[in-house]
């Protein structure tokens, strides 16, 4: 699933319809069954509970009709989750997606963020070591003379203590945080375009690109380190690299790229990169654009697309079908528990 993609259909939709239907709260629950789950999933079809054979378990937690959930961040307390939720338009604050909050056991749901104006879109919440300190993607639609003219992207950094929030990182999107908690990498945006992975300093200074080879991709997106290593994973198709001598861009597979039609035409895969971004592997090949969730041992990487759950071993880089159904098609899981 392309979360960016999603927003920016998500931004069309509600600048040519301009909905303002009556937004409903989030209902209070019971006791849910995330302290059962091994994974969850987040989809427009709910917070999904699901064990290792991917069945499901029943939901975290009720959301409101018509809401979709995505983009879930595990809190480092290990009791509860953030994540995004796009519903119908707020009477006041219009259309958008907030960043909200609930339990494993699916008590405590209550909102974090909450977009503050019509076509404002939060997503991708990451937490510090210490849970108190939220960073989160914010997408603003950009309105001239009545007409939508294209998006703002920032990586905001939230006190969740004070609610004080400023704006850390330009043209950004999709943040991870590196396991000592001094370095973000992120989705560079040229025109609100995927450009390429960059990295910055916590508090956002120093960006830059963050492979330091030549390797170049048409698509890629979510970056996610490794809870156990300084290493990361991201989803991407159409690799390309420099040629040493004159720099020109060349495919180094699936018998070479044209501009889209390379991303519309191959298959995506995962790679690996080291924290300093020396390096670059493939380490499996998807059928879509998938986004990576680590098992808490690092060992392995799962993910849903093309309508199957599968775990890949990083180690031996074979892939296991755990399960196939209509509920995985595309989504975000978290992977709470070996």
């Amino acid at each position: 699933m392309k979360v960016i993609a999603a927003l920016v259909a998500g931004i069309v939709m509600a600048v040519s319809c301009g909905g303002t239907s009556v937004q409903p709260g989030p209902e209070p629950t019971v006791a849910g069954c995330g302290t059962k789950a091994i994974f969850i999933l987040a989809n427009p079809g709910g917070l999904s509970c699901l064990d290792e054979a991917g069945r499901s378990l029943g939901k975290v937690v009720k959301l409101p009709d018509q809401s979709a959930p995505s983009t879930p961040a595990i809190h480092p307390s290990g009791t509860a989750f953030a994540f995004a939720l796009t519903q119908q338009p707020d009477p006041k604050r219009g259309f958008g997606s907030d960043v909200y909050m609930v339990n494993l056991d699916g008590s405590n749901l209550h909102a974090i963020v909450l977009h503050e104006d019509n076509n404002v879109f939060y997503a991708s919440p990451r937490f510090d070591s210490s849970g108190n300190v939220l960073y989160v993607h914010r997408r603003a639609a950009i309105i001239t003379n009545g007409s939508y003219s294209g998006n703002e992207d920032n990586i905001v950094r939230i006190d969740l203590r004070t609610g004080e929030s400023k704006r850390i990182i330009k043209d950004g999107a999709d943040p991870t945080i590196s396991p000592d908690g001094k370095m973000i990498v992120y989705v560079h945006l040229k025109d609100s375009q995927i450009d390429a992975l960059w990295r910055a300093d916590i508090d956002g200074s120093n960006p830059a690109p963050f492979l330091k080879t030549k390797d170049g991709f048409w698509y890629l997106q979510a970056p996610r380190f490794s809870p156990t290593e300084c290493q990361l994973a991201f989803s991407a198709a159409g690799h390309t690299v420099g040629e040493a001598s004159g720099g020109a861009d060349v495919a180094l597979r699936h018998g070479g790229a044209s501009g889209k039609e390379a991303h519309l035409s191959i298959p995506s895969e995962i790679f690996l990169v080291p924290c300093d971004g020396s390096a670059l592997k493939s380490v499996g090949q998807t059928g879509d654009d998938v986004v990576p969730a680590w098992s808490p041992d690092g060992a392995k990487i799962a993910y849903v697309g093309s309508g199957g759950f599968f775990v890949l071993d990083v180690k031996s880089q074979s892939t296991r079908t755990v399960a196939n159904g209509q509920d995985f098609f595309f989504g975000d899981l978290l992977w709470l528990k070996q």
